[in-house]
């Protein structure tokens, strides 16, 4: 046990990692990247029968304490219980921590719609579920339909819950402005209507209104009416939810009509950059010169730049996020993409198996710290709400590789990124790529190809970036 710190609210507080030692895959991530080295990797059959009582006794006698920091912050967010846990993803897998963290956020209140794909199968695998509830039976309802429909499948959710509010509201309403309802029911009802649109005191003031409902149910049909839709009191968020095969490529049409409506769906896209729950086959998020199934000699044309399409619209949240260069970035671009009024959509990177990372998947979160300082992988925030406030709409969150990063450009330094083990930070995309299979391989099958198809590639993430950068200085 350790003293908590960081913060006035943690004083008094012990703080310890348990973990449980049946259920751990073994990818050494966690080791690898805790900034104390607190944690070492240990064989199972040493520590199994001390750990696995601990973690049973933690469950059951150490409470939350999700209410001590703002949700919102590195360590707030992970005062909060996940409603995700045990996936039994790939050791190491980039697409779960972007999940896990959704659920800290907002997990009480989501509806996920979840594309076919990886992240439906860890989702969803049988005889159990990846998904849970806190202690209160509140967590995510989960549904997944088609790989190529998901935009289209969520978008439903949104539409089928909104109308179902509106529904509710009005029957508070009339309840509100009726003279047969009972006198001490008028100041509840009234506090919901007024908070109906707000996350937390709409279930705050739902919770009340329900409680004192329940006992005159009978007294009314309307009262009864009203309590048969209590669980739409509080206010429900919608994500879609899936990779880069569906987003960037057979669910295109369905995103960017969903994105295009003006309704405030929101989606996450965890993009590996191919098709990775059939093997790594291309996709058009894939870049230029990686090798990968249906492009075994390197693929030729650049990535689709998704996130700059759905700029063009002018009133969707765009978001580029790379957990492991940036934290907090990662969280407020989740957290102003759910606030934002319309539709938003938020890209994350996320390293796969097929990518082939030379020290191993469970060096996932520095892959994705080291993608970001070769300026590889982007990271930005796009919010039409800005521009009404007098700020550009952009604001770019990731070094300019090479050059002084001290706020230039709106750019800043990842000062928010713990100090991983790693080798010397990379300035090249080229530095970036030969740590990885996927792009190593093309040296060795065609060397000739490699040497045109990789200055390609650089010059793809540079002409990007200067997008960016133009982007970011437009009032």
């Amino acid at each position: 046990l350790k003293d908590a710190t960081g913060a006035q609210q943690l004083k008094g507080y012990k703080f310890h990692i348990q973990n449980f030692p049946e259920d751990c895959l073994g990818c050494s991530s966690c080791s690898i990247i805790c900034p104390g080295h607190a944690l070492t990797m240990t064989p199972l059959e040493d520590v199994v029968d001390r750990e696995a009582p601990l973690a049973m006794w933690a469950m059951a006698n150490v409470t939350l304490k999700d209410r001590l920091l703002p949700a919102e912050t590195v360590n707030g967010s992970q005062l909060r219980q996940p409603c995700l846990q045990f996936s039994g993803a790939c050791a190491g897998c980039g697409e779960t921590p972007y999940v896990k963290l959704l659920t800290q956020l907002f997990g009480q209140r989501m509806l996920i719609a979840n594309a076919t794909g990886c992240s439906s199968i860890w989702g969803a695998n049988y005889p159990s579920n990846a998904y849970c509830t806190d202690p209160q039976g509140k967590g995510p309802a989960w549904g997944n339909s088609l790989f190529e429909d998901n935009g289209e499948y969520g978008y439903g959710m949104l539409v089928a819950l909104e109308h179902r509010r509106k529904r509710v509201a009005m029957q508070v309403r009339e309840l509100i402005d009726s003279p047969d309802t009972l006198p001490y029911l008028k100041q509840p009802l009234e506090a919901w209507y007024s908070a109906k649109d707000d996350p937390d005191l709409s279930s705050a003031t739902g919770g009340q209104l329900r409680a004192m409902l329940e006992p005159v149910r009978d007294l009314s049909p309307a009262y009864a009416a009203l309590l048969e839709e209590a669980d739409l009191f509080g206010r429900k968020t919608v994500w879609a939810i899936g990779g880069d095969g569906w987003a960037y490529d057979i669910g295109f049409a369905g995103l960017d009509h969903v994105l295009a409506s003006g309704e405030p769906v929101k989606v996450l896209v965890m993009d590996t950059e191919c098709y990775s729950n059939t093997g790594g086959q291309t996709s058009k998020a894939t870049p230029r010169s990686a090798v990968a199934k249906y492009n075994p000699d390197g693929k030729r044309v650049a990535k689709k730049e998704l996130g700059r399409m759905m700029m063009t619209y002018g009133n969707v949240y765009v978001a580029s996020v790379a957990l492991g260069a940036n934290y907090q970035q990662t969280i407020d671009a989740l957290a102003e993409a759910e606030r934002y009024p319309g539709p938003a959509i938020v890209i994350a990177y996320c390293p796969c198996l097929n990518h082939g990372i030379r020290p191993g998947l469970g060096h996932s979160i520095v892959e994705q710290r080291r993608a970001v300082e070769a300026g590889y992988w982007p990271l930005y925030r796009y919010n039409p709400q800005a521009v009404a406030e007098g700020r550009p709409a952009l604001t770019i969150d990731s070094v300019i590789p090479g050059a002084d990063n001290s706020g230039a450009n709106g750019s800043s330094p990842l000062t928010e990124s713990p100090r991983y083990p790693d080798p010397e930070p990379v300035s090249t995309v080229e530095q970036f790529a030969m740590n990885e299979d996927r792009y190593a391989d093309l040296s060795m099958i065609d060397p000739t190809e490699a040497g045109i198809l990789r200055p390609q590639l650089q010059a793809d993430c540079n002409r990007n970036r200067e997008a960016l950068e133009y982007l970011a200085k437009k009032p």
